[in-house]
Parts: C-alpha cells; sequence; structure tokens
C-alpha cells in the first residue's frame, strides 16, 4: 500500500475520530420526566445551600458569598462580599420583609425584589429565583423552557430573564430522596446577570425561629 494512500486514510479515520457527537434525542419520556421534576421540585420547600455569586451590573462586578435558608416559605439570605467588605442579611417571614446592612440600615417591604432594590440598586427576582434555583420554572408567568433528554432544564426564559443551567449534580437530601439539581447557572436580563455557584446543598425539617433567623450578623 502506497505512502501516500496510508496517510490519507489516516487523515480521515483522525477527523471522523473528532466529529462531535451528536446529544440524544429528546422523547416523550424526558417531556414527561421534566413534568415530573415540576411537580417534586416545587413541592421541596425546606432546604439550604451554601455558595458563591459574580454578580455583574453594568461594568462592575461584585464577589459574593451566599448563604440561603428556606424553611416552608420563609426565606433567610445572607450575602457577603470578600475581605469583610460588607454583607446583607434578607429576611422574608410570611409576607414580610426585613432587609439588614452591615451598618445596621433597615429596609422594610412586602416583596424581597423591592426591597433589594430600595438598599442597593440590585433588581434580583428572589421569588422567581426561589424556584430557578432547583431548576425548575415559578408558576406565576410564562416560561419557555429548553431540556435534554433527561427531562433537566439547559434553559429557561421567563420574566425576561434567560436562566442557563450550566450544571447539575445529585443531592442526598432525606428518606432517600436524592433529586438532581442544579450545580451551576447563569441568568442575565439586560445590563444585570448573576453567576451562581452551589458548593453545598443540604435538606432543612422543622427548625426553630432561632436556628432560621439567628441575631445578624
Amino acid at each position: 500500500m502506497r505512502p501516500w494512500f496510508l496517510s490519507l486514510l489516516t487523515a480521515i479515520l483522525a477527523g471522523c475520530s473528532s466529529m462531535p457527537v451528536a446529544p440524544p434525542p429528546i422523547t416523550a419520556e424526558s417531556h414527561q420526566q421534566w413534568q415530573q421534576r415540576q411537580q417534586q421540585l416545587a413541592a421541596l420547600d425546606q432546604w439550604s445551600i451554601r455558595g458563591r455569586v459574580a454578580l455583574y451590573v453594568d461594568d462592575d462586578i461584585y464577589n459574593l458569598g451566599l448563604g440561603w435558608i428556606r424553611n416552608r416559605g420563609d426565606n433567610r439570605i445572607k450575602l457577603e462580599a470578600s475581605l469583610g467588605q460588607g454583607m446583607l442579611l434578607l429576611e422574608k417571614i410570611d409576607h414580610r420583609v426585613r432587609l439588614t446592612t452591615a451598618e445596621g440600615e433597615i429596609y422594610l417591604g412586602t416583596k424581597a425584589q423591592q426591597v433589594l432594590w430600595q438598599s442597593t440598586g440590585w433588581s434580583i427576582p428572589i421569588e422567581g429565583l426561589e424556584f430557578w434555583i432547583k431548576g425548575i420554572n415559578h408558576p406565576d408567568s410564562a416560561y419557555r423552557p429548553l431540556i435534554d433528554h433527561n427531562g433537566l432544564a439547559t434553559s429557561l426564559q421567563q420574566d425576561d430573564w434567560q436562566i442557563n443551567f450550566l450544571e447539575y449534580e445529585e443531592v442526598r437530601l432525606r428518606n432517600g430522596y436524592n433529586p438532581i439539581l442544579p450545580r451551576k447557572m447563569y441568568m442575565k436580563r439586560e445590563q444585570l446577570a448573576l453567576k451562581i455557584q452551589i458548593d453545598q446543598w443540604q435538606a432543612q425539617q422543622d427548625l426553630q425561629p432561632s436556628e432560621l433567623f439567628p441575631v445578624f450578623p
């Protein structure tokens, strides 16, 4: 066999081996799995996460630590900048929202997004993020999902936000319930964007108010 033919054959085989593999097709079962995830995760209402947030506002970037505890509709969210450069605590109990800054300033209201905007100028949709953080849409407005063959959302469009789910992981919560939840996500609307990395998911069961809302800071 001539050398030039061997070289040509080798090049063809190398090109075939580097061709991208098409993802598995999305089927009716994929859509059924997505619907099951929506129902199951909407009912998941006791959890905590620890992670990190990169917040992009116009040309500014804020790198923040994130702690979030949710207990049957009540929220406690703590955002903390590195090297003690500042932090805030956002608490939502029933329909009352309270935000406390490290300087002791207090902002009150009924909508978490509005209170956060008043104190920081950041219009972050906390009410939507309560669902998006779990990889599903919230039920109060129209949405457009893209899912993969396993019924996991790869992206959502809702409330003019584009939410991309970059990485998932199986999380051990309780009683053998090990849902697949986002580990990394990116969301953007106009000149505001957040990249969220969740380092730890944990189940929360029957927390006492003193545990959920300790004295700040």
